[in-house]
């Protein structure tokens, strides 16, 4: 049925059609990149020049061309970024917050924004405000950032955390803290312990590991849960421990899995199908599938939706560094594509994804790639076959079905299934 549908809509495969370089005036670190229309990207950069005292707008924004033939990029004027008010507003900053640096760029609400770090917090910033219509800009104001706030940082988390009320503490030889009555945890008697049964005379659980005070009480752990379908996410902090631990616990396969990362962002997947987070996915069917991760502090930004109804792209950055990391879901095969970390991206109208990573050290010469992907907007379609059945029926029910017959295929083959 698969084979069948890719047929009737067509289907577009990840893969990496080409890789290039950009090449920049100076030795500069990149910050982030916006696409301007077909083929142009203005990308903000920082550039360290010692003794020179006034930062010029070519030392930190530079408007590219894409040749589409050869797939070369040329650097072009800047254009509309030459706005008189504009220009005012940037020297200003400059003058006043002589340590500022260009942090990222952000589309939302029809407007693009220019995120300046002016402290030595990550909420220390000022933020330029850009009237943005099919690539074309028209500058608004200086003076954005309680606007930037409200659209540029969504919620961490696609839950709210609660905290066990004092009926939920149950005391005993063991006492643990019941959580919504479904699970059970405590970290006395020198571990954290999570119990499914509602037992204070026993300390055994189905998932233990040590914590550092072992003479702490019952009242003394900081916990914090959330109930996703028949998930439960918790977030635990021993006494006198710095870092909290996060755990999933599935009612279904009555088993606990600890994924730390939670801490900084997770949210759900589609279809109910379990949760994402910055290294990895849990399946609601109990599978969990982490990467290896050097970054860190990375929080949900932007979820994408292909039009197929099949792929949604998480995309994840780290306010700090300016570091993203791309994470595409397949729901018919329930698995995360592959895990894309990268300090700048842009999608244009027909899927095709562009990225750069940047060094460590400053230079002149800086990696592009080119990857095609199904997230492009309507319009852009695969071409098909529209006049077969299936086409009638949607793409979208169709993949639906599809994920569904997979997921119920994976509960027969596991050994022990549930209902």
């Amino acid at each position: 049925l698969d084979a069948r549908r890719r047929e009737v809509f067509g289907s577009i495969e990840y893969k990496l059609l080409q890789s290039d370089r950009i090449v920049t005036a100076h030795n500069c670190v990149p910050r982030d990149m916006v696409q301007l229309g077909k083929g142009r990207f203005l990308f903000g950069f920082n550039v360290q020049f010692g003794l020179k005292k006034e930062i010029e707008l070519g030392d930190v924004f530079a408007i590219y061309q894409r040749d589409e033939a050869t797939g070369s990029f040329k650097e072009t004027e800047l254009g509309g970024l030459n706005d008189k008010a504009f220009l005012l507003d940037f020297k200003r900053l400059y003058t006043v917050y002589e340590k500022s640096v260009f942090s990222k760029f952000t589309v939302a609400e029809g407007n693009l924004f220019m995120v300046f770090r002016i402290g030595a917090n990550v909420g220390d910033i000022a933020a330029f405000k850009w009237a943005f219509t099919d690539g074309g800009i028209r500058f608004v104001n200086g003076r954005a950032e309680t606007e930037y706030r409200r659209v540029g940082f969504p919620a961490a988390h696609g839950f709210r955390w609660l905290i066990p009320d004092r009926e939920s503490y149950r005391y005993g030889d063991n006492p643990h803290v019941a959580i919504d009555d479904r699970v059970f945890v405590e970290c006395v008697g020198g571990d954290l312990t999570i119990k499914v049964e509602d037992n204070t005379s026993s300390g055994e659980g189905i998932y233990a590991e040590p914590v550092e005070d072992k003479y702490q009480k019952v009242d003394d752990a900081e916990i914090q849960y959330a109930p996703v379908d028949h998930l439960i996410v918790l977030k635990i902090r021993p006494y006198k421990e710095t870092a909290a631990r996060c755990f999933i616990f599935n009612e279904k396969t009555q088993s606990v899995v600890r994924v730390d990362s939670i801490s900084q962002s997770c949210v759900q997947l589609p279809e109910e199908h379990g949760l994402i987070f910055p290294d990895g996915c849990y399946l609601a069917t109990g599978e969990l599938k982490q990467f290896e991760a050097r970054e860190t502090g990375l929080v949900i930004e932007r979820v994408i939706h292909a039009p197929n109804g099949e792929d949604s792209l998480y995309i994840f950055c780290n306010r700090e560094t300016g570091e993203y990391v791309l994470m595409p879901y397949r729901l018919i095969l329930r698995k995360i594509e592959e895990r894309i970390a990268c300090n700048g991206y842009s999608l244009f109208p027909d899927g095709n994804l562009l990225l750069f990573r940047a060094e460590h050290e400053a230079q002149k010469h800086h990696q592009i790639q080119l990857r095609q992907t199904p997230f492009h907007l309507p319009g852009h379609e695969p071409a098909g076959q529209r006049e077969a059945f299936l086409h009638q029926v949607g793409n979208k029910d169709v993949v639906r079905c599809l994920a569904e017959c997979s997921e119920v295929l994976a509960l027969i083959h596991r050994p022990t299934p549930y209902a």
